[in-house]
């Protein structure tokens, strides 16, 4: 029989948004709004955000000599509330890499599994998204127990 894991209540709603890393983002941003028809939403020299839907696919470019893949940066996961996240998921003994705090939002960035990144966010109006203002995230100290 197997063994029922005790609940995680981070208060995931859904999506926030996705962000891959390209080798060509103009090729790539011409596809997206030209074939598929997604709205440009912000642009600076590195990036593009673009919308479809209430979901945001971010295009970032990928830094000469990364030794990265092409592919996904990170995803990011919307939680219902910030009072306590970081609390829970340190109790769930998830690795946090990072915090940061926008003007429309707050994230939290976490090591998942196989090197995937990935962002809890909390946004206190659920409409907004303000993505040109998106930026690394701020390095945080580890857990004693990761050191």
């Amino acid at each position: 029989m197997p063994t029922k894991t005790a609940p995680r209540d981070f208060g995931l709603i859904g999506f926030d948004h996705v962000d891959l890393r390209v080798k060509d983002r103009t090729k790539a941003r011409r596809f997206f709004v030209e074939q598929l028809g997604m709205d440009v939403i912000g642009e600076a020299a590195d990036h593009t955000f673009l919308m479809f839907g209430d979901q945001v696919l971010g295009l970032h470019d990928a830094k000469e000599g990364d030794s990265g893949p092409v592919g996904i940066d990170h995803i990011a996961l919307r939680v219902s509330e910030w009072t306590g996240l970081r609390s829970r998921v340190g109790r769930a003994r998830v690795v946090i890499t990072g915090e940061k705090e926008r003007e429309d939002s707050r994230s939290l960035f976490l090591r998942g599994p196989e090197g995937l990144r990935i962002e809890l966010v909390w946004r206190p109006d659920p409409n907004s998204h303000v993505t040109c203002t998106h930026g690394p995230p701020i390095p945080t100290e580890p857990a004693e127990d990761d050191a």
